[in-house]
């Protein structure tokens, strides 16, 4: 690897390990400068670079679809009276977008190059998951509290953020590593059946959990559940055998001995945790249960509530990801003057904020990209080589369980989002040149020809 290539290697782990980042090396002008978008511009620079040096850029997965939903927004900036902030989610939206392509564009064509991007990314989480640990653990022993936004108990026992805003947005972020790396574990690609990485694994699960974020938790128990269920579906499918072996008399005993002492645990539990009204209320605290606070279950569904309410009153003409903010103030009898108080009233539910900000018509680019970034890896997997088709599984996997739950906090624009998705259009392109070349592809599959047949 030549020297200019190890700094954009650094510059895209730097944009993977910062793309979580709320509360540090920010700079706020109005709008929140991410230390990752500085990174990502100089990766773009760079994209950009190679094509005047005479290389031909190639679109990335969904590419074209982006540009044109971008377009939308674009169109829809005089919407809103408030237009500084529709301009600036614009160029949000562009930077993300431009980042797919420096991507696909510096880092698909060299295999060993992509390696260590990838495997950067999944350490970026472990690193995060790490600091996560360390800001649980530095208070209860008398430490500083590292970011805490959030307590338990007061100055002892603090709610984890990572570098996020709050709890659940860190949980947010990390789900997509943890459900990333459980896949990859599950292909059968040994490298990723080591004790490092398996460590990495539980690390990651472990920083969930203490954020105890609900929405993080249940996401992660589904995670957990992946594999046990696979192993059901094929007792089912194949009733006289469990993984190769014939169920004998002695074996379903065992199992049946093992589910009752499990069953047995879990309801002991359960009555430990009935019986203990402190615990009860630390746990359902702000979810509104048992008489505690509501506030950010209320302030979900007030945001969700107008965000429908604007995609009601706004079905045909949007309202641009900038202008939903005042769409919803507005409905609250306010009017946003400058970003601060426009952040109070963000969109809720992505595929809600994506019909209110772009109105329905103009939602369908958008809907296209969501399409294709789930099918065409896919597709191209049955036809990729082992360690290709488990990262684009793993990916998508990933992906899925992001949008949903993208569904009940935050909003599009969130960078780790976008980060996922450009690396998942970098394997994609890499895994498409392999199968290209390997004189497999047919007109019509998936990666013969143009780079724009799936863009």
């Amino acid at each position: 690897m030549n020297r200019p290539y190890h700094f954009l290697v650094a510059a895209a782990a730097v944009v993977f390990f910062t793309s979580s980042f709320d509360l540090f090396l920010n700079i706020n002008i109005g709008p929140n400068i991410r230390i990752a978008q500085l990174f990502a511009l100089v990766l773009v620079a760079a994209a950009l670079l190679t094509h005047r040096l005479g290389r031909t850029l190639e679109v990335p997965l969904g590419g074209l679809y982006l540009v044109a939903w971008c377009g939308v927004q674009l169109a829809f900036v005089p919407v809103a009276e408030f237009w500084q902030k529709s301009l600036a989610y614009c160029l949000w939206l562009a930077l993300d977008i431009a980042l797919s392509f420096a991507l696909v564009n510096l880092f698909a064509g060299d295999k060993g190059r992509l390696q260590l991007l990838l495997k950067l990314y999944l350490v970026s989480y472990v690193f995060v998951a790490g600091f996560g640990i360390v800001q649980f653990i530095s208070p209860i022993l008398g430490g500083p509290a590292l970011l805490v936004e959030q307590w338990w108990l007061p100055g002892s026992v603090p709610r984890v953020n990572g570098f996020s805003y709050e709890p659940s947005y860190y949980a947010t972020y990390l789900i997509m590593g943890l459900v990333c790396l459980g896949s990859l574990r599950r292909s059968g690609v040994a490298e990723f059946r080591s004790k490092a990485w398996t460590f990495a694994y539980l690390l990651i699960l472990l920083a969930l959990l203490i954020c105890f974020s609900r929405m993080g938790v249940i996401f992660a128990l589904v995670e957990l559940s992946t594999a046990p269920l696979t192993r059901l579906w094929k007792v089912v499918k194949h009733p006289g055998y469990v993984l190769g072996f014939r169920l004998s008399g002695w074996k379903m005993m065992a199992t049946a001995a093992v589910l009752l002492i499990a069953y047995s645990a879990v309801s002991g539990a359960v009555g430990w945790f009935l019986d203990d009204p402190e615990t009860v209320e630390i746990l359902v605290s702000g979810t509104g249960l048992l008489g505690t606070a509501s506030h950010s279950v209320d302030e979900r569904e007030d945001r969700l509530h107008g965000t429908l309410l604007t995609i009601a009153n706004h079905p045909w003409m949007g309202q641009s990801l900038g202008g939903i903010t005042e769409s919803i103030a507005g409905y609250n009898g306010l009017k946003p003057q400058n970003f601060e108080e426009a952040k109070i009233y963000e969109g809720q539910s992505v595929f809600a904020e994506v019909a209110a900000a772009s109105g329905i018509p103009g939602s369908i680019p958008f809907l296209c990209f969501l399409a294709v970034t789930i099918v065409a890896p896919l597709r191209l997997a049955g036809r990729s080589s082992p360690r290709y088709a488990a990262w684009l599984r793993a990916l998508v996997l990933a992906l899925i369980f992001e949008w949903a739950i993208l569904q009940l906090n935050q909003n599009i624009l969130r960078l780790y989002l976008w980060v996922h998705i450009a690396l998942l259009a970098t394997v994609y392109a890499a895994a498409r040149r392999q199968y290209t070349l390997s004189g497999d592809a047919e007109p019509g599959d998936a990666g013969y020809g143009s780079p724009n047949l799936l863009a």
